[in-house]
């Protein structure tokens, strides 16, 4: 075949694979759906099929096209007449993505070379933790200080690297944990599939279906790690935790996508898979009966509707027949951690669950709910500067502030530190230049506890350090349902990071619940909480559907197990 045969090919195989793309995504689309409840394993697996799918059909395409197929029809001919052009701006594309693939191998040896040898202890226990996963490739282990997480490169000689500063901040059987989960990545070979499917990214990056396949491989990629690494373990709470630690650590754009990170993945998705696992699906060969026994339910079910003398009927007063009531949706019973619980459908008022939902308890910094819905309604001027003093400065508990004494913000800059990134110092600014101080704001925050109606609700500061401040779940979420019918602290609480100016600079924000801007939650309201008298709190109003529920969990044992009941109560709505 000539050249110009082989571009009129290639350039005909590439317009195809426009649709031949879509048909391949239509269908590794649907098996997914099917395997949701499957091992991560196959869909895995799915999504590798379908990438070489998406590889060899243009090339296999191409190879069969012969030179007598090349006469094309006349309305054909003025596109044939482009294909060159074609060609030429795939081949630029392709030679973009591979460039970039090979900064990200440039990368990846430089960071080999840089990184230095870990201490012969934690080498001695990443050895014993490739030894029972049956590696036989030695793993070295490196320190890199610019990393965020630990790391696994290589092929033939893998390594795996972390950052120095990980040694001190994370407890040590956490840690282990983490290597373990990158030692999985090692026993799979996947810095190769990940290389592999890199190539594929850089020969059809013009397709949004590959994109779409790969970006879903490289998650249930991270899924299969853990999986393995849990069970290595024995204990997918640990890993659980481990991964929880690492997302409250500050990430850093460092490592490229050909790196296997412990930070892949949707974080919080994966620490809900681990606490909460999925029930199995089915193996493929009950599929069948499965499908057969779903049709003679419906035609069952249909043929029952059809028939009213079986139905049970209700008569009215006037003789009509009227279908039965529908059957309530039980409360919801779960085997949530907070030791109090309030969730309730805010549309309908019904309480979906409680758990000792009237006990008086410390509530933290849900606190600031309150304060913000005090200042709010003063309506004091948002642009007001104010100036952090010695006076904010918390003498209970000595937490760490940001905003240090001598800090000027305006007054809706402390309100939203106060809100998204629970900033205790702010919270106190703004109740001490509330009009007649501290006095003038402890009056007004009686008055807006009576207006609502909250008769075991006590708040002696406006931070929620205090442990005096306390209130119970069913009254908390009175105060969530109050706090949404604030614009200024629903749109505060709603996003996930901003900017305020702090000293005339600008400065980033994150929100203090994880669960904010996360995939699949759609929350209006939220705040967390937290000291050693409260536990973890968190309350939030989150969108089921088309209903709102206002979710209150009190004195949780830990960030993860506030998280696990979260992912529990949404799921449990979500089949509801």
């Amino acid at each position: 075949m000539s050249l110009d045969a082989l571009v009129q090919a290639w350039g005909w195989a590439l317009l195809n694979f426009l649709w031949q793309g879509l048909a391949v995504g239509g269908v590794a689309g649907l098996l997914l759906v099917l395997l949701r409840g499957a091992p991560p394993r196959w869909r895995y697996a799915v999504c590798g099929l379908a990438l070489g799918a998406c590889l060899a059909l243009p090339l296999l395409q191409c190879l069969d096209l012969s030179p007598a197929e090349g006469q094309f029809v006349d309305e054909l001919e003025s596109l044939a007449t482009e294909l060159p052009a074609l060609v030429s701006a795939w081949a630029l594309g392709v030679g973009l993505m591979l460039g970039r693939l090979g900064l990200g191998l440039l990368w990846v040896g430089r960071a080999r070379r840089r990184a230095q040898a870990a201490p012969p202890l934690w080498q001695a226990r990443l050895d014993a933790l490739a030894a029972r996963l049956g590696l036989r490739r030695r793993v070295a282990l490196g320190l890199l200080p610019e990393l965020d997480g630990p790391i696994a490169l290589g092929l033939l000689r893998p390594c795996v690297l972390l950052p120095a500063s990980l040694l001190t901040r994370l407890p040590a059987d956490l840690l282990e944990a983490l290597l373990a989960h990158e030692l999985a990545h090692v026993r799979r070979w996947d810095y190769l599939a990940n290389l592999l499917q890199s190539a594929v990214e850089a020969l059809l990056f013009f397709h949004p279906v590959v994109w779409w396949l790969s970006a879903r491989m490289r998650a249930e990629r991270e899924l299969v790690a853990d999986e393995i690494s849990a069970e290595l373990l024995g204990d997918s709470h640990r890993l659980a935790r481990a991964l929880h630690a690492l997302s409250e650590l500050p990430a850093t754009p460092a490592a490229p996508r050909l790196a296997q990170a412990a930070r892949g993945g949707a974080l919080l998705a994966r620490v809900e898979r681990l606490l909460a696992p999925r029930p199995r699906a089915t193996g493929w060969k009950l599929a069948l009966p499965a499908l057969l026994i779903a049709a003679t339910s419906f035609v069952v079910q249909a043929s029952t509707r059809s028939a009213p003398e079986e139905a049970a009927p209700v008569h009215s007063v006037k003789g009509v027949v009227e279908a039965p009531p529908p059957t309530p949706v039980p409360a919801l019973k779960l085997p949530v951690n907070a030791k109090h619980v309030m969730v309730i459908d805010e549309n309908s008022g019904k309480v979906l669950m409680a758990r000792d939902p009237d006990a008086v308890v410390p509530i933290a910094s849900l606190t600031k709910l309150l304060t913000a819905m005090v200042v709010l309604d003063a309506k004091l001027d948002p642009k007001e500067e104010l100036r952090i003093t010695a006076d904010d400065v918390d003498r209970l508990k000595h937490s760490a502030s940001r905003v240090p004494v001598g800090t000027t913000m305006s007054r809706r800059s402390a309100l939203e530190m106060a809100l998204m990134a629970s900033e205790n110092r702010a919270a106190a600014a703004l109740a001490r230049t509330f009009p007649g101080g501290e006095a003038g704001f402890a009056k007004a925050m009686q008055a807006k506890i009576r207006s609502l109606g909250l008769v075991h609700t006590s708040i002696s500061d406006p931070t929620g350090l205090s442990p005096a401040n306390t209130s119970t779940a069913a009254e908390v979420a009175k105060i969530t349902a109050a706090a949404a019918r604030y614009g200024e602290i629903t749109r505060i609480t709603s996003d996930q990071k901003t900017v305020v100016p702090v000293n005339g600079r600008p400065r980033e924000l994150h929100n203090t619940n994880r669960l904010v801007g996360a995939k699949g939650w759609d929350i209006r309201v939220s705040k967390t909480g937290y000291t050693e008298e409260a536990g973890r709190c968190l309350t939030m109003r989150i969108m089921s559907g088309l209903r709102p529920v206002t979710v209150v969990l009190l004195d949780a044992d830990g960030s993860a197990q506030r998280l696990r009941d979260a992912a529990l109560i949404r799921k449990s709505l979500n089949k509801g």
